[in-house]
């Protein structure tokens, strides 16, 4: 960024600021063994403050002591984010950034939409509405980190949907434990039912091996989406592409494991050693075939994947209106 380094009283300068939201970002992609260095410099700090603006969200949401707050404080979010407050030196920051890099801001409002639905009792009645919350909060923020990593066409952009549903999907399935601390049940009400279950015993009994074929059935919609990603990496720029397989793939191991009753990792971004090497190790087997080099063309979409979110942004089915949580 040029000019003078504007200071606010009590906060960084901007230009340290931006220095400390990059470091946060690298400290947090390297445990994915992700190699930051191959982003351009200029696009990684605006990755880094999509990185921090997203994270201070989600724990102003999480930490806050009551439904209340939480709800407040995404209401300033939201009030900073669409111009109608001033922003706090972050939140100007990454302003400042999008208006740069062209990051779609309407997305960042599809994923305050997302962490609102989280406040507070939650209950999803059916896949389709859990895709469509898999889509706000974690679709969403791949589609604003697409044009940062230079993906700007159309299947690219859908598949990058696809991996942010996929990795959403994942983390409800080993979050089940921690999610009913807080009242919130994300396993489809339509799936405990057919287990012969409901929210309520997903509540009290977390870990009930009574659980796992429902969560077995949501790592096998899970893999639709993983797969879908993968099978368009050639569609990213080439120095990703091994970055969108290895978290791909990292997470499809742990939501399989947790599936078949395995412990979840401490938290989303805590990988463990043996899962890295072994998604390492078969990215690398992979990385070099004709389809992952674009060689190959990969297989048309599947539109069925976005009937759930049809006409949101980056999708690739016939718009509709947005359905409800």
């Amino acid at each position: 960024m040029s000019g003078a380094a504007p200071v606010w009283p009590g906060y960084l300068p901007w230009a340290e600021l931006v220095a400390a939201s990059r470091r946060e970002f690298v400290r947090v992609v390297r445990r994915f063994w992700i190699i930051p260095e191959i982003i351009p410099a200029q696009d990684l700090e605006h990755i880094g403050l999509l990185y921090c603006v997203c994270r201070r969200l989600d724990d102003a949401v999480d930490e806050a002591a009551s439904t209340e707050q939480a709800r407040a404080a995404l209401e300033d979010f939201r009030a900073e984010l669409s111009g109608r407050a001033a922003p706090r030196p972050l939140i100007a920051a990454f302003l400042a950034g999008a208006a740069k890099s062209g990051l779609p801001l309407d997305c960042m409002q599809l994923l305050l939409e997302g962490m609102e639905s989280d406040l507070g009792c939650v209950r999803i009645p059916d896949d389709q509405a859990l895709l469509r919350y898999a889509y706000r909060v974690s679709a969403a923020v791949g589609l604003m980190l697409a044009p940062l990593l230079q993906i700007h066409s159309r299947e690219g952009v859908q598949r990058v949907v696809d991996l942010g549903v996929a990795l959403q999907l994942t983390n409800n399935i080993f979050g089940v434990a921690d999610d009913a601390r807080r009242d919130r049940v994300y396993l489809p009400a339509s799936r405990l039912c057919a287990a012969g279950l409901d929210a309520q015993q997903a509540l009290a009994a977390p870990t009930d091996a009574r659980l796992r074929p429902v969560l077995r059935g949501l790592a096998a919609l899970a893999d639709r989406y993983y797969r879908s990603a993968e099978q368009g990496a050639a569609l990213f720029p080439l120095r990703y592409r091994h970055g969108v397989l290895l978290v791909g793939r990292a997470y499809r191991e742990l939501g399989i494991a947790a599936a078949l009753g395995a412990a979840a990792p401490a938290t989303s971004t805590t990988i463990p050693l043996a899962t890295r090497a072994r998604s390492l190790l078969s990215v690398l087997a992979t990385a070099w075939t004709p389809r992952t080099l674009g060689l190959i063309e990969s297989p048309a979409h599947d539109a069925s994947l976005h009937r759930a979110f049809a006409g949101w942004p980056g999708t690739n089915s016939p718009p509709a209106t947005r359905g409800p949580s």
